[in-house]
Parts: structure tokens; C-alpha cells; sequence
């Protein structure tokens, strides 16, 4: 299935995609810290900016995605978003030649809206082609999303920093951007669901109006929150990542690479875990237990940074390196959860996003998907600004947050149950 004509083309768009939002965002975000001589505070203010303006579209702008990917063709809307991506992508290294921050963060909220108008698309992709093999389809665009975004960012932090590193990023991203509009053109050719629907130009009461739909459904209502809660842990995962590794581990910044590399890895091995157990059990009734796996080991996370003690204790505050720290057979406890729980967290979602796939209405799968990306957009915001709030009123530790998220775990699981009996 994988290398057939209706899934290997699209599946190099979407990988393509993520990949240079990544690039994209995270050598800004590098460029801004490290190479323009900002003080701290204009430096972190600036760096926090840029990963809300990659989300922030997705308020208003989804509700207008999910109805054009129902209206007009697959083929032609992937080529259109491709197309739309390889113009931004020569501003921007017009951009980074000219070290305009001002004008690279106008085209990260533009590149943000092209993504916003990229999801439901790609979401709705895969039930109106493979019908047959949701979980497998999801699985392996779910572990395509995480791997590029952990190549994506990994290649931004890496390029900017060589020699004409913004010169070069900029012209990497061309060539990725004009290459996802070659692998958008080999995307078969399909009549539209909805060739007559009107999309409604007004963000607020269409927005409004897709998200009652879902909401008033049991089971889309029940899997859209679902995935909010994994999209909601794993950017707290993602974001703590620095602050546990220095203030808890007591590690140099490598070690904030290899967690992340280590999370990326662990949902794309639960997602084709999911995948090849779906023959076998109804991997909806795994979700669940998904969620209790994960909510032990991130309690776990939790139990070990209280009985770590960091290899520097004593030295001041010198950070040991990765090197030293691999020794230690302690050590290997925080890798092996962080990596259990991320799989755990890639083995529930994939049912979820096909549950919902299967239920929402063939003609209006896109705009329900579109609801779903609001609903993430929404509890990650709400969960960052919640965290970082207790965090400053001295409420809630680093460490702290992997408690808070193991108690939202195991909540989830049991708000989930009702579905477990549903049929993809």
C-alpha cells in the first residue's frame, strides 16, 4: 500500500510540508537567539512569537480550509497549496539574505495559513482513498508528520549555523517547497465530495458552525477531545524537554536533541505498532489502556527526577555530557519512559483520528478535521499558558508537569471508554 500511486505521492507531499515548516521555524528561532544580538528578554519574547504565529492560523482560517479541501479536487488543492508554498518560500530567502526578522515572521503566519489550509486536506485524504485501511492509512501519515518534523527541526537548528547558514536555509527550502509541488502533481486526479457547497468567507460563525457539528455528535465529540489531549501532552512534553535536561538531569544542551529525537521516534513507532496490530484486535479498544500506559510512564518520569541525583551535585552548576550520562544505568530510565509513553501516545491517536474520520460524513470529512485542528490549536494554547502561569506563581515544577499531565492521562482514559466498542 505504502508505494501505491493513491498514497506514495501524497505522502512525499505532506512529509515535505512538515519538513520545511520545521526547518523553517526552528532556524528562525536559532537565528533570533543566537546570531542577531538581541538581549535575553527581546530574544525569548521573539523566539516564543514565532511558534505561535506557525499555530495561530489555524483559528481563523480552518473553519475556510475544511470547505474548500470538501469543494475543490484533491489534486488541484494540493497543487494550489504547493504552488502557494514555493512563492513564500523565495520570499523567505530573499528574507534571510536580508536578516529581515520582521519579514520572516510575516511569512512564518504565511506559511502557517498555507499549513492550516494543508491539514484537512491531508486528513481527508486518506478515507476518501483508502477507504478500506484507515488505521493503516492514519498510521503511516501520523509517523510521516512526526518524522518530519523531527528532521525539520534538526535541519534548522543545523543549517543556520554554518557558514552562509541563512543563505542556505533559504535556498533549502526552495528546493523542498518546489519539490512537494512535483509530488503534489502526482497525486491522482479525484472528483470533488462536495462540488456545490458555498464556504463561508466569515472565520467566526463558520468556525462556529463546524465545531457545533462535531460537538454535537457523541463519538466525533469524544475523539476530537481525545486528540486534543495528545496534541495538548505532547507539546508540555516537548516544551519541558530543555528545562528538565538542564534543571533536573543537570545535562548540556545535546542531551535536549536526543529527548526530542527519542519522542519523534517513539510516536512513529506507535502509530506502525497500531497498524500492525489492527488485524488482530479492535484497536479501539487498546485506546485506553494506551492512555493508563501512558499516564504510568509519565508518573514515572516523575518518581525518577525525585531520585536522580545529578552527576554535577556539588560542582556548581556545571552540566555533564551526554557522554557521561549514557553510563549511568540511572539514566536509562528516563530514556526508556520517555520513549514507552511517546509510543503509547502514537498507538491512541491513530484510531481516534480514523474514528473520526469514518464518522463525520463523506462530504464533510475536511471541515470536520478542520474542527479537530481548531480544538488542538485551542487545548495546546491552554495547556502552555496554564503551565507556564503555575510555573511562575511557583505552583507547578518541571518536573512537576509530567504529574499533571500522568493525572490527565489517566482521566482521558476513562472519559474514552464509551468508545471502545465502535468499529473503524
Amino acid at each position: 500500500m505504502f508505494f501505491a500511486r493513491q498514497f506514495f505521492p501524497f505522502f512525499n507531499t505532506l512529509f515535505l510540508g512538515a519538513f520545511n515548516d520545521n526547518l523553517f521555524r526552528n532556524a528562525l528561532v536559532v537565528m533570533i537567539t543566537y546570531q542577531m544580538g538581541y538581549a535575553p528578554g527581546k530574544a525569548s519574547a521573539l523566539s516564543f512569537l514565532a511558534m505561535a504565529l506557525l499555530m495561530l492560523p489555524q483559528f481563523p482560517f480552518s473553519a475556510m480550509a475544511g470547505a474548500a479541501a470538501d469543494k475543490i479536487p484533491q489534486a488541484k488543492l494540493f497543487r494550489l497549496i504547493k504552488f502557494a508554498e514555493i512563492v513564500l518560500m523565495v520570499l523567505t530567502l530573499a528574507a534571510f539574505y536580508f536578516r529581515s526578522i520582521s519579514l520572516l515572521l510575516i511569512l512564518l503566519f504565511l506559511m502557517g495559513t498555507q499549513s492550516a489550509f494543508f491539514s484537512p486536506l491531508k486528513y481527508a485524504y486518506v478515507p476518501r482513498n483508502l477507504p478500506d485501511d484507515l488505521v493503516r492509512g492514519n498510521a503511516y501519515v501520523s509517523a510521516g508528520t512526526y518524522l518530519a518534523i523531527l528532521s525539520g527541526t534538526i535541519g534548522g537548528n543545523l543549517m543556520i549555523t554554518l557558514d552562509n547558514g541563512a543563505v542556505l536555509t533559504g535556498a533549502a527550502l526552495v528546493i523542498f517547497a518546489v519539490a512537494g509541488y512535483f509530488a503534489a502533481r502526482s497525486v491522482p486526479q479525484k472528483a470533488a465530495p462536495d462540488a456545490d457547497l458555498k464556504i463561508n468567507w466569515n472565520c467566526f460563525t463558520g468556525t462556529a458552525a463546524i465545531l457545533k457539528t462535531v460537538f454535537c455528535d457523541f463519538t466525533m465529540r469524544h475523539c476530537v477531545l481525545g486528540l486534543s489531549i495528545f496534541w495538548m501532552a505532547g507539546a508540555l512534553y516537548v516544551s519541558q524537554l530543555a528545562g528538565f535536561c538542564k534543571e533536573i538531569i543537570g545535562a548540556d544542551p545535546k542531551l535536549v536533541m536526543a529527548f526530542t529525537l527519542l519522542f519523534s521516534v517513539g510516536v512513529a513507532i506507535g502509530s506502525c505498532l497500531c497498524s500492525l496490530v489492527r488485524k488482530r484486535w479492535n484497536v479501539l479498544r487498546l485506546v485506553a489502556p494506551a492512555l493508563i500506559l501512558m499516564g504510568i510512564f509519565t508518573l514515572d518520569l516523575y518518581f525518577a527526577s525525585h531520585s536522580w541525583e545529578r552527576l554535577g551535585a556539588g560542582e556548581g552548576e556545571q552540566l555533564s555530557p551526554v557522554s557521561d550520562l549514557i553510563r549511568v544505568p540511572a539514566f536509562w530510565r528516563f530514556a526508556g519512559d520517555l520513549l514507552a509513553l511517546a509510543a503509547c501516545g502514537g498507538f491512541y491517536s491513530v484510531p481516534l483520528i480514523a474514528l473520526l474520520q469514518k464518522t463525520a460524513p463523506q462530504n464533510e470529512i475536511a471541515r470536520a478535521v478542520a474542527a479537530n485542528n481548531i480544538v488542538n490549536a485551542a487545548m495546546i494554547g491552554l495547556g502552555t499558558i496554564c503551565s507556564a502561569v503555575l510555573m511562575g506563581a511557583g505552583v507547578l515544577s518541571v518536573e512537576g508537569i509530567f504529574l499533571l499531565i500522568g493525572c490527565v492521562n489517566f482521566a482521558s482514559a476513562l472519559y474514552l471508554l464509551p468508545i471502545r466498542n465502535k468499529k473503524i
